[in-house]
């Protein structure tokens, strides 16, 4: 598995953990921290080939 892979797993997986708890008992840190960890997360994993396909067009 790629660390990307893993990263963006184990973020996604803390973030929702985090935001499901906030919402009950304080919703406003799930703005600051529960999100932003998903978004990240969720971006890690959309654009893991990225880095792949930038290094095969240079070369």
């Amino acid at each position: 598995m790629q660390s990307q892979i893993i990263w963006g797993i184990l973020l996604m997986a803390v973030g929702l953990v985090i935001t499901v708890l906030s919402l009950i008992f304080a919703p406003f840190l799930a703005l600051f921290y529960g999100l932003p960890l998903l978004i990240i997360g969720a971006a890690l994993l959309i654009f893991r080939k990225r880095e792949d396909v930038i290094e095969e067009a240079l070369d």
